[in-house]
């Protein structure tokens, strides 16, 4: 039977189909503005000082958002980890931005994290010894993705169930 030919026609289809869209768009994506409580954001520059400094933003966050210490110490790893990253593969020259948002989840409980850049990545040459960020935020995380395009990189982190109330 093709949607045509249901009884209800495309209508209930393309409604299925926007309310999975829906349901699979708010999953993984902090809800709030600049200025509402529980919300973080900042986009500052690529370089050291962007990681200082987000790093720092991010533990003020989570100590004010009362997460249990184990989570709390979760968080500001993996972020710190996909700040370094940003800054270090994506901005290698610096010549770009990095930005951390976090928030309540905009649907369901728990709370987001996204960290973008506006950079190109560049593969390391010799990773050594390091190379375990992305392997730590799939880890750490209940859930956890990576976009790139020739526009930036998103790294989205979730955490379902995990109360956030900064």
């Amino acid at each position: 039977m093709t949607p045509s030919s249901c009884p209800h026609g495309d209508d209930r289809v393309d409604r299925r189909a926007a309310d999975q869209a829906e349901r699979l768009a708010c999953v993984c994506w902090p809800a709030g503005e600049p200025g509402d409580p529980g919300w973080l954001h900042e986009r500052l520059p690529a370089g050291p000082l962007a990681v200082r400094r987000l790093r720092g933003r991010m533990r003020t966050w989570v100590e004010a958002s009362g997460l249990d210490e184990e989570l709390a110490e979760s968080v500001v790893l993996i972020v710190d980890e996909a700040v370094t990253n940003a800054v270090e593969h994506a901005c290698p020259d610096w010549d770009c931005h990095v930005e951390l948002v976090a928030g309540p989840r905009a649907c369901g409980d728990g709370f987001a994290v996204l960290v973008t850049d506006n950079g190109v990545w560049v593969e390391p040459t010799e990773p050594g010894y390091r190379g375990r960020g992305v392997q730590l935020m799939r880890e750490l995380a209940h859930r956890s993705s990576i976009e790139s395009s020739e526009t930036g990189t998103a790294v989205r982190l979730c955490w379902a169930g995990a109360m956030a109330t900064a």
